[in-house]
């Protein structure tokens, strides 16, 4: 993306990675909003910051440890300020995490039973559902070491059944909340990004919830045209939620009804790009900051 920002579309671009923070010399004056970022002065016009949280910041720290929770929260709150200071700050709002579905569900967006606990077996009563999802959201962002992810795995399967899976022992284990979902028979699984009003989508054909972890090869990403109920859907999460990019989840039941499951602010494209041979969405980022980056220099 930020080869076509500083190739074909001309748009003056600073990158600073993760990794790069911490030795990278940035100050941000108050009083102008001008940046300096390694002696190059700047005035921020449209800034993206990716993964920026503090938690995120410890988790992919390398080497591990390397960051402190002080420097973790430090650095995400001037990130924070940066953006602050710019005209134009990207993702936008929303709230992060299953809160969501309690405000798409007020927007006429039809959602999943859904309880959040640390007991697996009464959440899985108290949603009702024959079947049911147990599951701990962007698990890999905040567990690095690839050998807990197990824990963390999504199950499927009757109450009992999933309670007892990976997911559902990991909760119990160590009082963490895991999320406990109804589980919707549906005809298609969609990965649906929205970058300012801009629709794409992929179709996610998979064996297991836990496949794209476990088997990635067995996974299939199909680029699509996104059914016109799933794109009004994100369009009116995204209107209310002043959401200019997100990558959302989508089921598609046999009525063609969208059921919404989670928006990411950060979510990446790259892997679904590669398994679809299709780099749309690169491209209608690097254009969507560009033609917010005119708006705001106009």
């Amino acid at each position: 993306m930020r080869n076509a920002l500083t190739g074909p579309l001309e748009t003056p671009t600073v990158l600073v990675r993760q990794g790069d923070i911490p030795s990278t010399p940035m100050a941000l004056d108050v009083d102008t909003g001008l940046l300096d970022v390694a002696g190059r002065r700047v005035r921020p016009a449209v800034v993206w910051v990716r993964h920026g949280s503090a938690c995120a910041m410890l988790a992919q720290a390398r080497p591990a440890g390397s960051v402190t929770p002080l420097q973790a929260e430090s650095w995400s709150g001037f990130l924070r300020q940066v953006a602050g200071a710019a005209a134009t700050a990207l993702p936008g709002g929303t709230v992060v995490g299953p809160g969501q579905l309690a405000q798409a569900r007020r927007l006429g967006v039809r959602i999943p039973r859904t309880v959040i606990t640390n007991d697996v077996p009464a959440g899985a009563r108290e949603v009702g559902a024959p079947t049911v999802m147990v599951k701990t959201p962007d698990f890999r962002l905040f567990e690095p070491d690839r050998r807990n992810w197990p824990a963390c795995l999504p199950s499927v399967g009757a109450p009992a059944a999933a309670a007892a899976g990976p997911a559902g022992a990991a909760g119990a284990a160590d009082g963490r909340p895991v999320v406990v979902q109804e589980y919707v028979a549906h005809t298609r699984e969609l990965r649906v990004y929205h970058l300012d009003g801009g629709i794409c989508a992929f179709e996610v054909r998979k064996p297991d919830p836990s496949s794209p972890m476990t088997d990635p090869d067995s996974v299939t990403v199909t680029r699509v045209d996104c059914p016109r109920p799933a794109a009004d859907a994100v369009r009116t999460m995204c209107a209310a939620w002043d959401l200019r990019y997100g990558a959302f989840d989508l089921l598609v039941s046999d009525t063609g009804e969208p059921v919404f499951l989670e928006a990411n602010p950060d979510g990446d494209w790259l892997w679904f790009e590669r398994k679809a041979r299709w780099h749309g969405v690169s491209f209608m980022a690097a254009v969507m900051v560009r033609e917010l980056f005119v708006r705001s220099t106009s």
